[in-house]
């Protein structure tokens, strides 16, 4: 080869290597990794709607808009679970709301939807309550899908009861009712304490007038009754427990800022964003996933654990990446790793 030719293709590959850089640095990738993925990972898929598998049934059960925790899952009576979701599209449907019942199997079984009227229902077993200043009733619709509205029964709507026998139906109320709860509520300046308790297969509601306005303690609260299992929305960027992280796969370099908020600056990070894959198991058996757009982080300062964050495209604000999986023993899983979405997952039955 001539020293002209080896000129011209020496002139060739520098124009295209300055034109490649110059579209790398126009799209703001700074860097791409063309190593292949490793084997072991490649039967992986993205854990979403269109995931298929011949051991795994993945089906979108709940989507809901609405901030900071728009779907909730609590656990029922008769082994069943409820999903309760924001279902707020427009300011018309502002504050409404949507019960999912779920059987044993993870099929959905009954829905409702509850209009917004300033107050939200209680979910204590066999009942949904509804209280404010003016009613309260229930329903027994957890429990056999009946809305038929149930009057609680009234004493001492007239407040002519003295300050001792109110306390002593009180205690004696709190140690022998099934369930009970309080709430604090003011109207025209005066301040009311109203208990509720059910005993003797009837709902009820006492009053007593207080001084000033108090707040109701946790283990007081009718939401004691009825705790999330699994809740959307979560932002931790460590990883639950029940998730295992696997491997890393880096695809671009790029510079990307993480917004603290507060009042405080935000900063720039530069880092490699590619596919997370991860592993959990649903009825023991190994389920494997993974994600895209994710960049991991660690520090010396926080031990070392890896922090997970999705980044949509170069210098954009890293969105913390938070998977949860709550398993049912036996039976099927929830997960849900953004705001507005809850998966079922579920075994596909085995063979014999």
């Amino acid at each position: 080869m001539n020293k002209l030719v080896r000129k011209y293709l020496f002139l060739i590959t520098s124009i295209t290597s300055i034109f490649l850089s110059a579209c790398n640095l126009g799209d703001g990738i700074m860097e791409r990794n063309e190593e292949p993925l490793a084997s072991a990972y490649a039967n992986f898929q993205e854990l979403n709607e269109n995931y298929r598998s011949t051991h795994f049934e993945v089906k979108l059960i709940c989507e809901a808009q609405g901030y900071p925790h728009p779907i909730r899952v609590f656990p029922s009576i008769n082994k069943q679970w409820i999903i309760e979701a924001d279902a707020e599209k427009s300011d018309e449907t502002q504050g409404d709301y949507i019960f999912y019942k779920l059987n044993g199997a993870g099929n959905i079984t009954d829905t409702l939807y509850l209009t917004y009227k300033g107050y939200w229902a209680e979910l204590i077993d066999d009942f949904m309550v509804f209280t404010n200043y003016e009613e309260a009733y229930y329903t027994t619709w957890p429990l056999n899908g009946d809305t038929t509205k149930r009057y609680f029964k009234v004493l001492n709507a007239d407040l002519n009861w003295s300050a001792v026998k109110v306390n002593q139906h009180i205690e004696n109320a709190k140690a022998n009712s099934k369930y009970w709860f309080c709430k604090y509520i003011t109207n025209n300046e005066n301040s009311y304490l109203k208990f509720y308790y059910y005993q003797n297969k009837q709902w009820q509601i006492l009053w007593q007038k207080v001084e000033g306005f108090q707040t109701v303690r946790d283990e007081e609260s009718a939401g004691r009754y009825s705790v999330e299992v699994i809740r959307t929305g979560e932002t931790d960027p460590h990883l639950a427990e029940n998730i295992t992280y696997l491997h890393h796969h880096r695809l671009e370099k790029l510079s990307y800022s993480h917004n603290i908020g507060g009042g405080n600056p935000g900063f720039d990070v530069t880092n490699w964003r590619g596919k997370a894959f991860f592993k959990t198991s649903v009825n023991d058996r190994d389920f494997h996933f993974f994600e895209p757009n994710i960049a991991v982080e660690n520090e010396q300062s926080d031990g070392n654990k890896n922090r997970f964050y999705i980044v949509s495209e170069p210098n954009a604000s890293a969105i913390i990446f938070t998977p949860l999986i709550y398993k049912v023993p036996n039976s099927f899983a929830f997960y849900t790793s953004d705001r507005n979405k809850l998966y079922l997952i579920r075994e596909k039955i085995r063979s014999k």
